[in-house]
């Protein structure tokens, strides 16, 4: 058989399996810019799951569907830059757990963070930074990833970070082949997917492959990346997906003011995690109406 008449294998699974990948203590790396096309649905089927003691990689800034999961107990450890709910505030889960030493922060600058996955994805022992940086202090509260070396052309010091490898990325993006090229109108994940030992991409809608072809222009993710496709309708929810939906506000505030203590979190819980053991039942319990009236602008 000749390599044009190879057949692709197709990687489409459903959300329960795809999740059953993640197993506890490994690195996960978070999709999404804020709760911008962030993988929430995914999180809440790791929740689902109980899977324990993850360490947290996100794209740069995380969200709603990190804070979830560190309220639910999933994670032991975070690589943070940045956790909150964009305009609504602050991630309360994020703050109580680090704040009363139920979670583990490796404290990072947005360039520092990328660059340690560009350094993975490179394949490269380390990536220097700009000689600023040595003007700040973050590589000073981190010395585990940043260290501060001597640079062999021109003899001054240069902060380096070493390469950050999740064991897994979960990635969304609005659309994409059951091959797992996918296409993203905002949002580029361009630099966690290819860091990341095995990767999943959730996404609104599955296409054909001519669709794919039609439009190569706007792939942004390569399938030959990819390890499973998962088709999940409103999976940023409550986050936003750039060219499907906006955010639901009312939503986030909903769920910040239920993060703020465990007994309200657990209500939260109960109601929209674990008393709806599948996304579907999620959105119903959201509202067909409501998720409608979240119309990109």
């Amino acid at each position: 058989m000749g390599l044009t008449e190879r057949k692709r294998a197709s990687k489409v699974v459903d959300l329960h399996t795809a999740a059953s990948m993640v197993q506890d203590a490994m690195i996960l790396g978070l999709g999404g810019v804020h709760s911008h096309e962030a993988p929430a649905a995914f999180s809440r089927e790791l929740i689902r799951r109980g899977v324990k003691n993850l360490t947290i990689v996100p794209n740069n800034a995380s969200g709603y569907q990190t804070d979830i999961l560190i309220g639910a107990g999933c994670v032991k450890t975070i690589y943070n830059s940045y956790c909150g709910l964009d305009y609504v505030g602050d991630a309360p889960n994020f703050r109580r757990f680090a704040e009363s030493g139920r979670l583990n922060v490796f404290e990072f600058d947005e360039m520092g963070l990328l660059r340690g996955l560009k350094a993975a994805a490179a394949g490269v022992a380390f990536f220097p930074l700009p000689h600023g940086f040595l003007g700040v202090d973050v590589w000073k509260a981190n010395p585990e990833f940043y260290q501060v070396i001597e640079d062999p052309f021109t003899k001054q010091k240069v902060v380096v970070c070493r390469p950050i490898t999740p064991d897994i990325a979960v990635i969304h993006c609005a659309k994409c082949d059951e091959y797992g090229n996918g296409r993203e109108l905002q949002v580029m994940e361009d630099i966690l997917y290819q860091a990341a030992k095995k990767v999943i991409l959730t996404t609104e809608e599955i296409v054909s492959l001519e669709d794919t072809q039609m439009h190569y222009k706007e792939v942004t993710i390569l399938g030959k990346f990819i390890d499973a496709v998962v088709e999940v309708p409103y999976g940023c929810h409550p986050g936003q997906c750039s060219g499907k939906y906006i955010h639901d506000s009312e939503h986030l505030r909903e769920y910040q003011i239920a993060a703020r203590n465990d007994d309200s979190l657990k209500e939260y819980l109960d109601k929209y995690v674990y008393g709806a053991p599948t996304h579907e039942r999620y959105l119903e319990l959201i509202g067909h109406d409501r998720l409608l009236k979240l119309e990109p602008y």
